[in-house]
């Protein structure tokens, strides 16, 4: 076995913050593998996860460390493809599996795969580390390549013989799958600019723009015009229409606004920090909202001890849930046009008051943290249990307690109840994410990766 220990120096003085915890999951991965790693057609239950969530956490520590900031909708569009690929690579590991190829939509047919044998954690690895390099912006890739070549480098050095043909033929499969699904994803249209679009002035009640920035376009009013994942497009889980706009102090509308300014009034300390957590915006102190709710899911993941194989499904399918939630709870956001509660309370009931959190500069409705986090859980439990919980430590260097959830749908709940918290989104629009964000996941869950064919 090779020593990878100078690799991971290198990564050492990268990524300071992330290292020894990356270090000791390799070295307690080499533990793990030995007695797999380099044998030929091995089960994918035999072999560690650590090559994938260590992929994923390399990912997270280089979206907090971007300047400027990674893009919301461009990580979720990344986790969705690499899930998908880590998969693929994969599968010949793992019994009676299928491709996902049978079931989301215009997904082309993997390359082919002869029965010569296969180190199923050089594949792995292989194509993580291609779709990495492809699916993030280049100038963010070249900002991290010294890691991304460290973390690559470290797992190959793991086989016995990186000379051997089945090393090569690993590696170039493990490409090809890459190189096949990044091929697929430049041609789904996915769309996260705003040039062009006129945001409507009416009817009375419409989305205005909010502070600070006073956005106008306001962001990723195309996204959901992007290619499916999904065969349905999920249009079957968008959202039923939100209350009628009204000002009348009586109505639905009014008393759902009047309580976001009344929560505003009473915040106790646990949900201010609720709001503060699960805000994750900010070059160096957040990950995303889609980077948080996966940094989650890797989470649970590791905490589970899930095999490669069960991990690259759970990874598939939480990268779906989040990038389909988006499409949907975007495509219902300008659908609806519903005006944020800062709007609404300066012009009706305080003039100067300002949510606990900045506003995202987007429509309101449905709520989006309720629907993408509540969508990613949702399938996540789908493979990992619905017992399964997670301790996530998301934002222990920032001196935030670990949050422990009991079950995974707890994430959900508390992730949309920290924008009522944060004064951004009403109640009736976390419950709508809640619900669509349900379903959405349910149905990614119940996408069949098991050959009916024993």
């Amino acid at each position: 076995m090779k020593k990878i220990a100078p690799l991971l120096l290198l990564i050492f003085f990268i990524l300071p913050s992330c290292q020894k915890e990356l270090s000791n999951r390799l070295g307690k991965a080499e533990t793990i593998g030995r007695e797999v790693s380099g044998q030929t057609n091995a089960s994918a239950a035999h072999i560690s996860s650590a090559v994938a969530t260590d992929w994923y956490r390399l990912q997270f520590q280089m979206i907090l460390k971007a300047k400027p900031a990674t893009n919301n909708a461009l990580n979720a569009e990344a986790f969705a493809y690499i899930g998908i690929g880590l998969y693929e690579s994969i599968r010949s590991g793992i019994k009676n599996s299928v491709s996902f190829s049978n079931s989301l939509y215009q997904m082309p047919e993997m390359p082919d795969k002869d029965n010569n044998g296969y180190d199923l954690q050089v594949s792995a690895n292989a194509t993580l580390a291609s779709l990495v390099r492809s699916m993030y912006p280049a100038a963010f890739i070249a900002a991290n390549k010294a890691s991304i070549d460290s973390l690559e480098n470290a797992y190959n050095q793991k086989s016995p013989s990186m000379e051997s043909e089945v090393f090569r033929r690993s590696q170039d499969y493990g490409r090809a799958v890459a190189t096949a699904i990044y091929n697929w994803s430049k041609t789904d249209d996915y769309n996260v600019g705003n040039k062009g679009y006129i945001l409507p002035t009416t009817p009375l009640g419409v989305y205005i723009p909010t502070p600070p920035a006073f956005m106008n376009p306001p962001i990723l009013p195309f996204i959901s015009f992007s290619r499916p994942l999904l065969i349905d497009d999920g249009s079957g889980v968008c959202p039923p229409p939100p209350f009628p706009y009204s000002e009348d102090p009586s109505s639905d509308f009014y008393k759902m606004v009047k309580d976001i300014y009344d929560v505003s009034k009473l915040l106790t300390p646990e949900q201010i920090t609720m709001a503060k957590y699960w805000n994750d915006l900010g070059v160096g102190i957040g990950y995303t909202p889609p980077g948080h709710d996966m940094f989650v899911a890797t989470e649970a993941i590791e905490q589970s001890g899930v095999d490669l194989g069960v991990a690259a499904e759970a990874f598939a399918k939480s990268g779906i849930a989040v990038r389909e939630a988006q499409l949907v709870c975007f495509r219902a956001k300008y659908q609806y046009l519903q005006i944020r509660p800062v709007s609404y309370i300066q012009k009706l009931i305080d003039k100067n008051w300002l949510p606990l959190i900045p506003t995202p500069p987007h429509p309101e409705y449905p709520a989006a943290h309720a629907f993408v986090t509540t969508s990613i859980m949702t399938a996540l439990s789908s493979v990992l249990g619905s017992n399964a919980g997670v301790v996530d430590h998301a934002y222990d260097f920032l001196g935030y307690a670990p949050r422990t959830f009991a079950t995974l749908d707890k994430v959900g709940e508390e992730s949309g109840n920290s924008r009522r918290y944060g004064g951004i989104h009403y109640l009736p629009s976390i419950m709508a994410g809640w619900a669509a964000g349900k379903a959405l996941g349910t149905s990614i869950g119940n996408i069949k990766l098991e050959s009916s064919l024993q």
